[in-house]
Order: structure tokens, then C-alpha cells, then sequence
């Protein structure tokens, strides 16, 4: 393997470039001697009738090798190999950049939109998302960066699914981290690196928040923050940490913390959360400061996330009982980010539009059919936000004004509101 590190002072120093192990060198020398060995060996037999096959053999045993070893090389966890991962990613999706100024904030889709503020709920609107947010796919070998959450910004996300895992470094406490688990797995790591939650979340608000003159300037902001692996009471305190360093000025207002809001918080008219962030979680962490950031989490009866393929499949009875449901809450379609469809981008996303999901999280960088038709511009390429069909938005009911009732001897003008005195009770017979 590559040597990736100097010995200074007894602390290993990372090196800013890939340096090769001597001892694989080595074996290296070793291979070539042996094969210039072996090629004079075939030189003196073939005087005498020796095959040349053995000869052909060694030769392409050895370009197997460094083609293998080549190979193996780009799969270190090494700076440059990182920087050249990002580097090709962010010219692959330039276009994000590129397109940004012509965008639309969600302040002048609703002027353009022209409805009334009953049909403006904050369930009312599909939320363009990102999965994994902050990594350049494929799950193998991928790479987390800031960078990849930036550019999601400029492609229009609001919504970001973070995939929370506890870190398990020896000293880590088991803080909060962005990586790619196997599958089935609970520790083995196969994206290329990992990184502290807190770089990409402040990347995400820095770009969303942050920057007058942006199209989205003014959007709200959807965080879910999905736990997996099994995250400790350390987890949740240094991620409330991050979150209060991060997102404090951007916080809903406190009537919403611990999701004791989250019944009306649903029908909140979405220009009241204009550049606030609302964090979804898929635990409540009652009883640690994390629980006060989380304003929506799990609730008895509604569900939180659908499989791709899961409303597809509702019959009819089914479907109905998850559009009332969905009405009331925010609802989520993310495939784990280790799954093929996380990668892939082949799923059919039009049935969970269908229902009313709002969340429904694509790969931004696996640039296909499907996710064209996620960023054409009847959807999510000019708008972050899209108002459902009227027959799955949630309508706020206002009760008319009563009407004035007539004036039964209330007494007018500063007599009003002093009925005249009944007359007096008569015993009859007296």
C-alpha cells in the first residue's frame, strides 16, 4: 500500500501527496529482477525448443499487476485523490452554477402563484432534496465535501438528508459524521472519506442563507437529520453542539422546539418561514439539548419516510388514508445512501409525487433520465418549491364572521349592551 504519512517528533504527519511504500517498491524490484531473470532463462531456451507461452505468461501477470496497483493507488484515502474526486465532480455539474442566477426564490414563485394564503401550508409544497447531502456519489469510493453541498444549493435543494453515523475513531466520542457504511454493516466505511457533520451543514447554510442577491435568499430550509448505526447520548449532545453553533440565528421560533409544535406547524403558512430552518429527525432525543433543535420527529400514527416503491403499490383505500396524512405532516423519500438506488436515480418518483410527498430526495450527480425530469423546469429546475394538486394540499379553514344579530332591547348608541329590564313577575291571582 501507499506510505501516507512522516514520522516527526513521534507523531505521524499526513503527507500532502501519495508517497509509495518502500517495502512495496521492493517487491516491485523484486518482480523485474525476477522477470529479467526469467527472460534471459527463455532467451537460451528457445535455442533449444522452449515454449515462448511461459514467457507470455510473466508478462501479462506483470501488467495485471500494475494495472491493479494503478488502480488501487486512486482508492487511497489521500488529499490529492480527494481533491481530484472533487474537482471532476464539480466540472461534471457546472451547470448548477452556471444556471443559479436564473432561478426563482420562493417569494416571487408565490407572487407568480397568485393563491390565497388558505392554500399556502407549509405540507402544501414538494421541497426539492437532496440525498447524502454533502457527497459526490457512487457510494463506493465517493467523496464528502463541503463543495458537493454547496453546488446542491446553487442546483436549488431546500430539503438536505443528512446520513448520520456515530464515529468510531479511538477519541471521537462518537461525534456525529457523514460516511458510507456497507451494507449490513455497522462500522466498515467504503466511501472514500468521512467528514464531521458540522463542515457540510455550515456549507449548506452558509450557501442558502448567507449570500444576498441569490434567487433562494429568502427560502426556508428543510434539514432531516437521520441517525443511523447506534448513535450514543454523546452523539445527540455534540450534534446539538453543531446545530447551535450552525443554525441558531435560523432557528424556528421556541413554541416549535422539541416538536411540541408539530401539530400546527404543518399549516403554517410557508412565507411565515421565510429563512428559518426546520429540522426534521428520525428520533425525538427526549431528555438531551438536541431534542429542543428538532421540531418535527416521529408520530404515532403518520409516517415519516416511503421506500421508492412504497406508493406505488397503496390500493385504493390506502392511498386516500395517506393523502389526509401526508397533509399533516412532512414526509420523506430517501433510499439509504448505500442502497443502488441512492446511486442509481432509476426510480419512479412520479407515484410519490402522486400522494403529496413533499421530500423526495434524488442524487444530484448521477445525471439521468430521471433526474432530468426531477430538474425540468415544470418541476424543480427554475423553483425550489412546488404547489401541489388542490386535491392534496391541506386547506386552512378560516370560520366566516359571524353576522350581526338583531337588536333583541339591547338598548342603542351608549344605551347598547343594557337590555331594558323584564317586567315585574305577577303572581297570577293577585
Amino acid at each position: 500500500m501507499a506510505s501516507l504519512s512522516d514520522i516527526r517528533g513521534g507523531k505521524k504527519i499526513l503527507s500532502p501527496t501519495p508517497e509509495f511504500n518502500a517495502e512495496i517498491m521492493s517487491l516491485f524490484s523484486g518482480i523485474t529482477t525476477a522477470f529479467h531473470s526469467k527472460m534471459a532463462a527463455t532467451r537460451e531456451a528457445q535455442g533449444q525448443g522452449f515454449s515462448i507461452v511461459f514467457f507470455v505468461v510473466i508478462v501479462a501477470a506483470f501488467i495485471g499487476l500494475y494495472i491493479w496497483y494503478g488502480n488501487y493507488v486512486q482508492t487511497l484515502e489521500t488529499p490529492s485523490n480527494i481533491s481530484r474526486v472533487v474537482r471532476d465532480a464539480i466540472a461534471a455539474n457546472d451547470k448548477y452554477s452556471v444556471n443559479n442566477p436564473n432561478r426563482v426564490g420562493l417569494r416571487d414563485y408565490l407572487k407568480r402563484l397568485n393563491v390565497g394564503d388558505d392554500q399556502t401550508a407549509f405540507t402544501n409544497f414538494y421541497i426539492s432534496t437532496v440525498n447524502t447531502a454533502g457527497f459526490f456519489f457512487p457510494a463506493t469510493n465517493g467523496v464528502f465535501s463541503p463543495a458537493a453541498a454547496r453546488l446542491a444549493v446553487l442546483g436549488g435543494a431546500r430539503g438536505f438528508v443528512f446520513d448520520i453515523w456515530p464515529d468510531l475513531s479511538q477519541g471521537a466520542r462518537f461525534a456525529p459524521s457523514l460516511q458510507i457504511v456497507e451494507p449490513g454493516s455497522l462500522w466498515r466505511r467504503i466511501s472514500l472519506n468521512s467528514l464531521p457533520l458540522s463542515l457540510v451543514l455550515k456549507a449548506v447554510v452558509n450557501e442558502a442563507l448567507e449570500i444576498a442577491g441569490r434567487p433562494g435568499y429568502y427560502d426556508p430550509v428543510v434539514f432531516y437529520l437521520r441517525f443511523r448505526g447506534k448513535p450514543r447520548s454523546s452523539t445527540y449532545e455534540l450534534t446539538y453542539n453543531v446545530l447551535q453553533d450552525a443554525i441558531d440565528k435560523y432557528r424556528l421560533d421556541t413554541s416549535f422546539n422539541s416538536c411540541r409544535g408539530q401539530d400546527r406547524l404543518f399549516r403554517t403558512p410557508i412565507q411565515n418561514l421565510i429563512r428559518k430552518i426546520v429540522v426534521v429527525s428520525n428520533t425525538r432525543a427526549e431528555g438531551t439539548n438536541l431534542g429542543e433543535y428538532i421540531n418535527i420527529g416521529p408520530y404515532d400514527g403518520f409516517k415519516q419516510e416511503y421506500i421508492p416503491s412504497e406508493s406505488r403499490d397503496l390500493s385504493m383505500d390506502a392511498k386516500t388514508e395517506a393523502i389526509r396524512k401526508i397533509k399533516q405532516t412532512i414526509t420523506f423519500v430517501a433510499p439509504y445512501s448505500e442502497t443502488p438506488q441512492a446511486e442509481s436515480n432509476d426510480w419512479d418518483f412520479t407515484p410519490s409525487m402522486d400522494i403529496g410527498i413533499q421530500c423526495i430526495a434524488m442524487n444530484f450527480w448521477k445525471q439521468t433520465d430521471k433526474l432530468k425530469d426531477y430538474l425540468s423546469d415544470a418541476k424543480f429546475g427554475k423553483q425550489s418549491f412546488l404547489i401541489k394538486p388542490p386535491g392534496l394540499r391541506y386547506v386552512v379553514e378560516n370560520l366566516p364572521k359571524s353576522a350581526s344579530p338583531p337588536n333583541f332591547n339591547w338598548g342603542e348608541g351608549e344605551a347598547a349592551g343594557k337590555p331594558h329590564p323584564p317586567r315585574s313577575i305577577r303572581i297570577p291571582g293577585q
